[in-house]
């Protein structure tokens, strides 16, 4: 790799990932890699009911089989673990938390509930085992639909409760319910006299995320230094705290190192699971390591799922386009509810937040409940909460164009966001970026024109194609101010740099990527910041015991907020650095004075004065006598970063299809983004980031359902049930850039991986009502066939 000419232009470079090597060579180390000597597998036995009280338990077969080492069932947690909630996994948000431990005790609430856990010497015996465990149930009346839920003859998930709504929230109008009911009332005065009102009932079905690598944890435990745990998770450090809280082990005796390789998150590995609880309590009562890796049937039977809802939007607005106020109830499916820090309502709850999108409103009316069902509970997914609410909006404002005769990109464009800071109506704050810059530009791809004089051709032909349009705002990492209340986490950024004295980089963050590609952007940042190789920085990530502590990749924090914190460390040491150079050199001089270019640090009064990178590092490090006053030897540095504001990021876009009206099949033959993720540290990755996060929304829209039968049995826990898009269903991604950089960032930079999905189904589902205007598929097929 040459070195470049100016530290900057790291910045921008389609560098190669430097993950690949390992990764495409079978290298990598992923958690089914990690053996330990004496390990022993652990296989859980889980419900084969939804709904069902354990009237009976028998273990005994199963525990004389060769090999079977010990076997765990709700009883054995009851009295010697505390069950959650615990405060380090319980949101700030009114809510009904449900009781739980580990494995089920007394009834199972859902079908794949855990409610026992064989340990044997290899995975095989102790899934020969699992199956000679016999459990007798009273089956339960099952509720499956969140309306029916919300009745007040339903049968009751959590009995304890006293109601299946586990959360509700209005989220308009003000703090006390005079103020909201006061608001919902100048919403209905709009309503009444706005020249064109759209209503409509939105259902998005249950999806969301399978990522290549399923969850896995593996547990070691010795008297002297107490428990490591490695395990597949986004937040290492929250897992630690809750691990240390609810087996009462002190904090200082807890370790958990997150997988240097993981194959996807996705939001699936940002929970803390009563799974990895159990191996924990195994390996502890053992006194041997424990490795449990979780199966594709058991994943997609417990988690991965999301979007779940029910949306009762309506929409005013005046004849000249101007969008005047939107309405919207909305009800989610939460499942059980039985999952560390989520619990299935944190998702639709953001979800309701963002549902305003990138539009003025004059004012609000958002509410949402939320029940429990006996389904596996809501896990988190890309486009956290907002997937189903995005898909309302957007398809309603089509609708609302519709109705006006109006060019739905038209409409669109006269209702962003015209400049920014903004305050939604439901009290989302957008800090900075330039919308009407990011539509134009897609638009400016597009020629929209052009398009529509094709598309009349093209029906003259007896060809429907169709385009449509949709954009979406996401959180660019989860400032404090928001993630406290909803998840009872921080949100800063943490990131310590070390040089060595060969003027190598050690980067540690506490956050755990899931093959996001942080390795690369991350040596770019320092790369430029030191003007040396991206090869010359090695990154650590996600070992509670070697890293600063960090809240987890979840939220599009790596190019906000670690990558910030990261430049914010290397400002410090680069600040260090000039100090001690400039007094070697015996000039006056900081750090602006300075220039780390092409592996030196020149003096920009005299070019002439100029010292080799490597050279300085090792004198401060290795020779630190005849230092100025009050200084010492070493170069480290620990950084934190937290924005002033919450921060966003802006995308937009457009999909053209053509639809078969004999068959109702249609295909996508053109997909184009405009994204703003503010300065863009690799496009390669950014590229990759929404690419699989298209196809992911595509996937969910086109292919993807969890389906459960009248009983609760969950139909759809293999791939030949559960289908994902392939290369073959999706289309080519024009992916285009309008950045604006973010004035509250070190660097310009915006995380954009989280949300990204959200604005898909939106766009899909305009394109093809578009082709098919004014009539609906069924009855195009109709007329078809005569």
């Amino acid at each position: 790799m040459s070195a470049v000419e100016n530290s900057a232009d790291w910045l921008g470079a389609r560098l190669a990932r430097k993950e690949d090597l390992r990764l495409v060579t079978g290298q990598g180390r992923y958690l089914a890699d990690i053996v330990l000597p004496g390990m022993l597998h652990a296989v859980f036995v889980r419900s084969e009911y939804a709904h069902a009280r354990i009237t009976g338990i028998d273990t005994s077969e199963a525990a004389a089989m060769p090999g079977v080492v010990a076997i765990f069932t709700g009883a054995d947690f009851k009295d010697t673990v505390k069950p959650m909630p615990q405060p380090v996994v319980k949101p700030n948000l009114p809510a009904r938390y449900p009781t739980f431990w580990p494995l089920a005790i007394e009834k199972v609430k859902f079908h794949g509930e855990p409610l026992a856990v064989v340990i044997a010497r290899d995975k095989y015996v102790a899934e020969d085992a699992a199956e000679c465990v016999y459990v007798d149930y009273e089956e339960l009346p099952v509720v499956r639909d969140p309306e029916q839920a919300l009745t007040a003859d339903s049968p009751l998930v959590h009995e304890e409760d006293g109601s299946n709504e586990i959360f509700a929230m209005t989220l308009t109008g003000g703090e006390t319910p005079e103020e909201q009911a006061a608001n919902a009332a100048a919403v209905e005065e709009i309503f009444q006299r706005a020249d064109v009102v759209v209503a409509e009932r939105f259902r998005c079905h249950r999806t969301g995320i399978t990522p290549m690598e399923p969850r896995g944890v593996l547990c070691d435990w010795n008297d002297s230094d107490g428990l490591t745990a490695w395990i597949t998770t986004q937040r290492p450090h929250i897992d630690r705290l809750a691990l240390s809280d609810l087996l009462e082990i002190p904090a200082e005796q807890v370790r958990v190192v997150a997988p240097r390789d993981q194959g996807g998150g996705f939001g699936v590995k940002a929970p803390f699971y009563r799974e990895n609880l159990a191996i924990a309590y195994a390996a502890r009562a053992l006194r041997r390591p424990v490795r449990w890796v979780e199966s594709r049937y058991e994943s997609l039977m417990n988690v991965g799922q999301e979007r779940d809802q029910i949306n009762d939007l309506e929409i005013a607005a005046s004849k000249d386009g101007k969008l005047l106020a939107v309405r919207n109830r909305g009800v989610a499916d939460n499942g059980v509810g039985t999952i560390g820090v989520y619990w299935g309502f944190v998702m639709p709850f953001l979800g309701a937040v963002e549902l305003p999108n990138a539009y003025t409103w004059e004012r609000g009316d958002v509410s949402l409940r939320c029940a429990t069902t006996n389904k596996a509970a809501l896990t988190p997914s890309r486009a956290f909460g907002h997937f189903p609410t995005r898909f309302a909006l957007e398809r309603a404002i089509d609708m609302v164009a519709h109705k006006l005769d109006m060019e739905p990109a038209e409409l669109r464009r006269r209702n962003l966001v015209p400049s920014l800071p903004y305050t939604s109506v439901t009290g989302e704050y957008y800090d900075s970026g330039d919308f009407v810059k990011v539509w134009d530009n897609l638009m400016a791809q597009v020629d929209l024109p052009a398009f529509r004089a094709e598309q009349a051709r093209a029906r003259e032909e007896g060809r429907y194609l169709g385009i449509g349009f949709a954009c979406g705002v996401e959180l660019s990492g989860v400032a404090s101010e928001l993630l406290v209340p909803m998840e009872n986490q921080p949100g800063y950024g943490a990131a310590t740099v070390r040089l060595d004295p060969r003027g190598k980089v050690y980067v540690f963050g506490g956050d755990a990527p899931g093959g996001q590609g942080h390795e690369t952007t991350t040596a770019q940042v320092v790369a430029a910041l030191f003007g040396i190789r991206p090869s010359d920085v090695v990154v650590t990530t996600g070992d509670t015991g070697t890293t600063p502590f960090g809240s987890g990749s979840i939220g599009a924090r790596a190019g906000s907020y670690f990558v910030s914190a990261v430049a914010k460390a290397c400002a410090e040491l680069k600040d260090k650095i000039t100090r001690i150079l400039a007094h070697d050199l015996q000039i006056e001089a900081s750090v602006q004075h300075f220039e780390f270019t092409n592996g030196e640090i020149v003096y920009l009064g005299d070019a002439a004065k100029r010292k080799p990178f490597t050279e300085v590092v090792e004198r401060i490090i290795m020779f630190p006598i005849n230092l100025p006053e009050d200084e010492v030897g070493g170069l480290e540095h620990t950084a934190f970063f937290e924005a002033a504001k919450p921060m966003i990021c802006f995308n937009a876009d457009c999909c053209i299809v053509e639809v078969d009206v004999e068959s109702g099949n249609f295909s996508i033959k053109r997909w184009v983004t405009s994204e703003d993720v503010g300065t863009v540290i690799n496009p390669n990755i950014v590229d990759g980031q929404m690419h699989g996060a298209i196809v992911q929304g595509l996937s969910n829209a086109m292919f993807e359902e969890f389906v459960y039968d009248e009983q609760g049995q969950q139909m759809s826990a293999d791939f030949e049930h559960y289908k994902l898009a392939t290369a073959a269903d999706v289309p080519d991604i024009e992916i285009t850039y309008a950045p604006t950089p973010c004035p509250h960032t070190p660097l310009g930079t915006r995380g954009i991986g989280e949300g990204r999905p959200s604005s898909v189904p939106g766009a899909l589902s305009n394109a093809v009502c578009d082709a098919l205007r004014p009539g609906s598929v069924w009855q195009k097929i109709r007329e078809a066939r005569g």
